[in-house]
């Protein structure tokens, strides 16, 4: 018999899942455009890609003051942070393209990867509240709301690329309204704070003590090669296919099988560990 899900459960997967779905629909229109609008910017094409390399250290340099600030604030106040901070970086972005600004365009670019940063902690959120035998499927829920992101953010890019005078501009107004939408969402979100560890209580392993344990160690350089594959292939791939001879509308569409196909798996990846074990799965993966 299926364990019951509380109300508040059910609400804030609700809400994680459709953040995940239509809020996260930001990061597929920016990996379509980002690369095609700096290259607008640029005499040089080989800085057009800058953009997402500045969303991407913008997500790494985030990741732990926002976790941190999450631990003393909340997830709710965190995940608000998030999007206020992809409003303001599209805002800075599309006031760059409007004076043909790249260092601004940049700057825009920056502040989307502490966007891109909350995102990832949206799965984890969903546990917090979820009964320890519900959390794989908390988590597996919140994955699959980027099945719609995958599917609603290109569509975006066709609706808006081309709806200005300035090209794609219209994406990051569209990106404005979805982080605007995002900070009205997480409104109802009800996540009881991190619990901090009372003083004298056992405080865990060091950073440097994890970074000692080999399988940790084979982790982050495994997420390091795999993250560092994907964003070699995608940051290049709209311009690939515009360079090409095809249209905006065509890198939408091969954009939406690359992001479809990195969370279709979701539903069945929990399984698969449990029977090959995870070092398995990911071997195959790379």
């Amino acid at each position: 018999m299926a364990e019951p899900i509380d109300a508040r459960t059910k609400r804030n997967l609700l809400i994680l899942v459709a953040a995940q779905g239509f809020i996260g629909a930001q990061m597929p229109i920016i990996f379509i455009v980002a690369g095609l609008a700096g290259q607008s910017l640029v005499s040089n094409p080989c800085w057009a890609t800058l953009p997402i390399t500045c969303i991407v250290v913008g997500s790494m340099l985030a990741a732990s003051p926002l976790s941190l600030f999450m631990q003393h604030f909340g997830r709710r106040a965190g995940f608000i942070l998030g999007a206020f901070a992809g409003a303001l970086g599209a805002t800075i972005g599309a006031y760059g393209l409007m004076s043909a600004s790249f260092p601004l365009f940049l700057l825009g670019s920056l502040l989307t990867g502490i966007y891109m940063s909350a995102q990832a902690f949206y799965r984890f959120a969903a546990t917090d509240t979820a009964t320890p035998s519900f959390r794989p499927k908390a988590i597996s829920w919140v994955m699959a709301g980027g099945l719609i992101s995958a599917v609603f953010g290109p569509f975006l890019v066709k609706v808006t690329a081309q709806s200005m005078m300035v090209p794609f501009l219209g994406c990051y107004l569209a990106v404005i309204g979805l982080n605007i939408f995002g900070m009205l969402l997480f409104m109802g979100l009800d996540v009881p704070h991190l619990p901090k560890p009372e003083k004298g209580t056992d405080q865990g392993r060091s950073r440097i003590q994890m970074l000692k344990d080999p399988r940790i160690a084979v982790a982050i350089i495994c997420a390091t090669v795999s993250y560092a594959l994907m964003n070699l292939v995608m940051t290049s791939t709209p311009l690939a296919v515009v360079g090409c001879g095809f249209q905006t509308a065509d890198a939408a569409d091969v954009v939406t099988a690359h992001v479809l196909a990195m969370y279709a798996p979701a539903f069945i990846t929990g399984h698969v560990i449990a029977r090959i074990g995870v070092e398995r799965v990911v071997a195959i993966g790379l």
